[in-house]
């Protein structure tokens, strides 16, 4: 899979899991509280229709109460007068009172008038309550409420009713009145049907914040994507060019050293070799011996200018005595050369190192010397070499003036980042720290995993 797809992938699945729980919990408690808010609005509903009904029925108790309150147990013209006014009474369109005896006898019903006289005690609706002896036990038991199904005369259809029953212990008479309420079911089938649309409101708004959220993000990421790559691309260009721009250098380098020095001294001798030939025709012997020494002496001083000249290029004595011993060599040639107090603590143990590490160190190490020797203005350096568990560190530390890092490794200089570059091939690590006027330390670290186990060629142990 692609880096730049595992990347999105990363990005996007984290925001997904979140914004789906988050969305899921949403709904969840929208649809908690809308069930919620809707058992209270039925409740209200219902009480507001209990405390009316209860209202009622009182009303009509206070019409009668001068009739009952005088009369006895027996009292038929009472009775009869109370039936009277009970069936007077009507509320809007489908509001009327009813009576019944303890025993279920209908007494009194306006609305229907052939049930009364009738026995309904036994009496059911569709659901098989027994609504005439629920409502009499309630009302015995002090008054109180029950729903159940009956005909409502404006509609001519069954629906559901909840009445109000009041006691008259005296006659053992139940006197009460009852509202139709499938209005109730209508309106809180309304309320659901609202709930339900905020939710799916809420849904759909939490998808289309979510995909433009995702789609924001793939847009930035894939246009983050390609400007890192672009700028990756500059910068590889760039550093192609100054590497090949060093090379031309070095070549440079190479080729003013092999003319400036090695080239002069083999002009010397080969000049004092033909004086050698003329003073020796003209046998002047004493001149012929000078002119043969001279011509020696450029001839060794060639040899050793190229023998400098390839220990540069390629250190021999890399394969020869290994790194630590190596490394000490080139610290003493650089104290002899510009008059910097060196220490060193080079230890690597019967570790093994493969070629290409070996170069790498030691070319760290060079660059960092020639760096010492031109910007730092040390006194003294020190150097250590150690393997500490599974990691070899690589210390180089002057006490000289300092520079800023990160303008260092911005500049134009690509030495420090050859260092690096190198190590990073590797899977080591380069690590600089400096200040203007705190010295310079560079810390490489090595991981030896991996490397140990084909660094086993003969003759380049450390």
């Amino acid at each position: 899979m692609p880096l730049k797809v595992k990347l999105i992938l990363l990005t996007l699945l984290p925001l997904l899991l979140i914004s789906a729980a988050i969305s899921w919990i949403a709904i969840h408690q929208a649809q908690s509280l809308g069930q919620k808010e809707i058992a209270t609005f039925r409740a209200n509903l219902i009480a507001a229709k209990e405390q009316a009904l209860k209202d009622t029925v009182d009303l009509a108790l206070d019409s009668i109460h001068h009739l009952y309150h005088n009369a006895g147990p027996d009292d038929e013209k009472a009775k009869t007068e109370v039936k009277r006014i009970l069936n007077d009474l009507r509320y809007g369109d489908d509001g009327y009172f009813f009576v019944y005896h303890e025993n279920g006898t209908n007494l009194a019903h306006p609305v229907l008038p052939e049930l009364v006289g009738k026995n309904l005690l036994d009496l059911q609706d569709k659901n098989g309550d027994y609504l005439i002896r629920a409502l009499i036990n309630t009302a015995k038991s002090g008054g109180g409420f029950h729903q159940y199904l009956w005909h409502k005369p404006s509609s001519d259809q069954v629906v559901t009713k909840l009445s109000y029953a009041a006691w008259l212990p005296k006659w053992h008479w139940m006197v009460g009145t009852g509202l139709y309420i499938e209005d109730v079911a209508h309106q809180m089938t309304r309320v659901e049907q609202s709930v339900q649309a905020n939710i799916r409101t809420t849904f759909i708004s939490v998808i289309v914040l979510v995909a433009i959220t995702t789609l924001l993000i793939l847009i930035t990421t894939l246009a983050i994507n390609l400007h890192e790559h672009r700028l990756a691309d500059s910068r590889l260009k760039e550093l192609a060019h100054k590497t090949v721009m060093f090379q031309e250098e070095e070549k440079k380098h190479v080729a003013r050293e092999l003319h400036d020095g090695v080239n002069q001294l083999l002009v010397s001798g080969k000049c004092h070799l033909e004086l050698l030939k003329d003073k020796m025709t003209q046998s002047d012997v004493e001149q012929a011996l000078s002119h043969r020494a001279l011509s020696e002496n450029a001839i060794l001083q060639a040899i050793s200018e190229l023998r400098r000249i390839s220990h540069n290029l390629r250190p021999s004595s890399l394969d020869d005595i290994g790194l630590a011993a190596a490394l000490e060599h080139l610290l003493n040639d650089f104290s002899a050369s510009t008059d910097i107090q060196v220490s060193h603590a080079l230890e690597l143990g019967s570790l093994t190192l493969p070629t290409d590490v070996m170069t790498t160190l030691y070319r760290v190490a060079q660059e960092s010397l020639v760096n010492i020797s031109k910007h730092a203005r040390s006194d003294r350096i020190e150097m250590t070499l150690s393997v500490i568990q599974k990691n070899l560190q690589f210390i180089i530390r002057d006490h000289g003036v300092g520079f800023h890092v990160q303008q260092a490794m911005n500049g134009k200089g690509i030495g420090l980042r050859n260092m690096r570059e190198r190590l990073e091939f590797l899977g080591g690590e380069l690590d600089i720290s400096s200040e203007p006027g705190e010295g310079t330390e560079i810390l490489v670290n090595l991981p030896l995993q991996g490397i140990e186990s084909y660094g086993k060629d003969p003759g380049v142990t450390g």
